[in-house]
């Protein structure tokens, strides 16, 4: 430990405010020193208990602290420490401790053994000589055999004759005697008569329809029947409101249908979100050139569009088929927007239920692949609602054809209605559409159309 004594004069000063320690040190070489570690701590506490003084009085004051270290000549030597202690502890308990069943994802034991022989080579295998010998030794010692007896036995032999390809000539017999023979010739010879056509009086009893079984069968080459079909038709529709010099097809829609040449009529919907009915929808399917007859039901969602069982290329007829009436209009047509429940796009609408009606009415049709139609009659009139005079054409359209005027008729409000009786019929061929066409000079007229006839079932 070194001292140190400073040098003090006056220790209080004649001011007795100033206080000088001077403290000098010179020629101190050290040795660099080693400390582990160094704590320097600075504390200064003042106290003043209970201290009162009144306003102090002080002439000008200086005070001045001065700090003067000063080393001369200190030597230090390599300072020796004791044998330093380092201690470090990790204490570490577990107390309570449960570990579950350990579980390993997978465990893979394996051994390997392997044995190689590298490069080996052998000699050929060197054998003496090896004999085989197979003895079989058969003797027979002093045989004797008797005379061999046998036993009645028969012998049969079995032909059998198949003729084939035997040509015989056509044997000559004399006519026989038949006493019905004068009948079955006369029967014969009335049938050619009347064409070679068998039908019976009761069978057929209208001689339109007689004269159309043997036109079609002369004109298309089908054999048909009306008796084995058995079904009548009656067409009946209302036009919308006319437009002045346009040919408009006799429906509610307006205008003309656009026909379509695939199953693209799809889809039916109401005007009212009140009609959840059972609609029946008559139409056909189309394949190629062939059309197919269906009927389907439907039950509508109110506006909301519904799709139909089956898509079809025609569409006949559609009706109620429940126990509650229709509110609003009933419209089927292809996939398209609609709005309120009815396509946006009226070219694409194929047949409607008007409001306040509970079915079609659509003076058009279409026939199968298994059906003829003889039409017999026709019924054209104007509405009372407007005064009028009123063109009306039948239309019939084949495969890959185009509508053909086939009849032509005119009423008026003045000169009465047309109801027509058609004599000949008109054949409508299997596969083909028919319609009733109208036209008049007068805005706004509404006109009423009806066809009846026949099918006629294709038999051969």
């Amino acid at each position: 430990m070194l001292g140190f004594s400073p040098l003090a004069s006056n220790p209080l000063g004649d001011d007795g405010g100033v206080t000088n320690i001077e403290l000098t040190a010179s020629n101190i070489a050290s040795q660099a020193p080693s400390v582990d570690n160094t704590t320097l701590t600075q504390t200064h506490s003042l106290d003043a208990d209970d201290l009162s003084s009144g306003s102090p009085l002080l002439q000008t004051v200086s005070l001045t602290q001065s700090h003067i270290v000063t080393s001369v000549d200190l030597t230090f030597g390599t300072p020796v420490l004791g044998g330093p202690s380092i201690t470090q502890e990790h204490d570490l308990t577990f107390l309570g401790i449960l570990t579950g069943i350990p579980v390993l994802p997978q465990a893979n034991v394996a051994e390997d053994e392997t044995f190689t022989a590298p490069a080996t080579e052998t000699e050929s295998p060197d054998i003496g000589t090896v004999n085989l010998a197979q003895n079989q030794n058969l003797s027979a010692n002093s045989l004797t055999t008797q005379q061999p007896t046998v036993s009645i036995f028969a012998l049969s032999q079995t032909s059998v004759i198949q003729p084939d390809d035997i040509l015989t000539p056509v044997p000559d017999v004399d006519e026989p005697v038949d006493p019905n023979a004068i009948i079955v010739r006369e029967i014969e010879e009335i049938e050619q008569m009347f064409g070679g056509w068998q039908r019976r009086t009761y069978e057929v009893p209208d001689g339109r329809l007689v004269q159309s079984e043997r036109e079609i069968q002369s004109t298309h080459g089908d054999v048909v029947s009306i008796d084995r079909k058995a079904k009548s038709l009656l067409k009946f529709g209302k036009s919308a409101e006319l437009v002045a010099n346009t040919l408009e097809t006799v429906w509610t829609v307006g205008g003309n249908e656009a026909y379509v040449s695939d199953n693209d009529i799809t889809h039916i919907s109401s005007s009212s979100g009140f009609d959840t009915q059972e609609v029946r929808v008559e139409g056909h399917t189309i394949s190629g050139d062939d059309l197919t007859f269906v009927v389907q039901l439907v039950t509508l969602s109110g506006q909301t569009p519904v799709a139909l069982n089956t898509g079809v290329a025609r569409i006949s007829r559609i009706s109620n088929n429940s126990g509650t009436e229709l509110v609003g209009r009933v419209v089927a047509y292809e996939d398209t927007a609609t709005s309120n429940g009815v396509p946006t796009d009226e070219t694409k609408i194929h047949i409607d239920i008007p409001l306040g009606f509970q079915q079609s009415f659509k003076a058009a049709t279409s026939f199968s692949k298994e059906d003829y139609y003889v039409m017999t009659g026709f019924y054209g009139a104007v509405s009372a609602k407007q005064s009028a005079a009123v063109d009306f054409y039948i239309e019939v359209k084949k495969p890959n054809g185009v509508f053909l005027q086939t009849a032509c008729f005119t009423a008026s409000s003045t000169g009465g209605n047309s109801d027509i009786s058609l004599d000949p019929a008109i054949i409508v061929p299997k596969n083909s559409d028919v319609r009733v066409r109208c036209e008049t000079t007068d805005n706004n007229a509404v006109v009423f159309g009806i066809f009846k006839g026949y099918l006629a079932k294709v038999t051969g």
